[in-house]
């Protein structure tokens, strides 16, 4: 419930403004260098993942505000929890249907995927379901460190500053509509002028998807958000999020002339089930007054 000042509204419209150009001036440097490309690469992935949080840092020191005001601390374990699971099950309720019924032609088990896990683990060629199941294992646990270093960046910008500036001039609704928005737009360079896209099929198709499921999902990563008092469930639930999409689900799927069409973030199923499980958070945000 919004109960800030017209003194705290103010200078959270003014927190915002700086936060949000020093989002665009410093995003921009690596979408150049990445437009140059035309391709994404690992450091310039990270140096952009970290553009959202060196917006909030350096808008703290502007406005004279301690950086240990952001909602650093760890919170209570179920929403981390929470937010690591989440994404198994949506990604569950994505890919399940496409592949029980083969939607564009996909299939379930892409051969080349299960060998290169394979190899991965036993240096072998030949496919082994151990082998498999221990590289899961490996990957949902300690392989989540290595996504989560990258959405921390992110994180701290988003639901670490930006939603608490929000929260002090907008109801709740208009936070997790309005920062999934903002967190939407801010991918389309990448989307339009890298191969950050699913590589076939129409790019702006492929962007209105995109958006139509990241915008909602501002509901649920501010719902964890403010829940928990904390940047870190929200930190998880994108590392999670970003790592069984991309890296398990997907690369599971036997591509067909329109899987691309269906699956990862720039088909039609996400936006859908991101806006059921964003209906779900509202709806509980609204019983519990946030």
């Amino acid at each position: 419930m919004n109960t800030a000042s017209a003194e705290e509204r103010r200078g959270a419209w003014r927190a915002l403004r700086i936060f949000l150009t020093l989002i665009v001036v410093l995003s921009s440097v690596f979408y150049v260098l990445m437009a140059m490309q035309g391709a994404l690469n690992l450091l310039l992935v990270t140096g952009i993942m970290w553009v959202p949080g060196i917006a909030a840092i350096l808008t703290c020191l502007y406005l004279k505000r301690s950086i240990s005001s952001l909602p650093w601390s760890w919170g209570e374990w179920k929403w981390n929890w929470y937010a690591w699971t989440l994404p198994i099950a949506y990604g569950l309720a994505m890919y399940v249907p496409v592949w029980v019924f083969g939607l564009g032609g996909s299939g379930f088990g892409n051969p080349e995927t299960l060998l290169s896990w394979t190899s991965q683990i036993t240096g072998s060629t030949e496919y082994s379901l151990p082998a498999v199941i221990f590289f899961l294992f490996l990957t949902g646990t300690i392989g989540i460190v290595g996504t989560a270093s990258r959405a921390l960046g992110e994180e701290i910008g988003w639901r670490g500053f930006m939603i608490w500036e929000m929260r002090k001039v907008m109801p709740f609704w208009a936070v997790g509509i309005m920062s999934g928005l903002i967190w939407s737009v801010w991918h389309w360079p990448g989307i339009l002028l890298t191969d950050y896209n699913a590589g076939e099929g129409d790019p702006v198709l492929q962007m209105v998807l995109f958006s139509l499921s990241i915008i909602p999902q501002g509901i649920i990563y501010a719902y964890f958000s403010f829940k928990s008092n904390s940047l870190w469930p929200a930190v998880i639930l994108h590392a999670s999020h970003n790592l069984f999409i991309q890296k398990v689900f997907t690369p599971l799927t036997i591509s067909g002339d329109g899987t691309h069409f269906y699956i990862d973030e720039f088909g039609i199923l996400l936006p859908i089930v991101s806006c059921v499980v964003a209906v779900y958070f509202y709806r509980r945000a609204k019983a519990e007054g946030l």
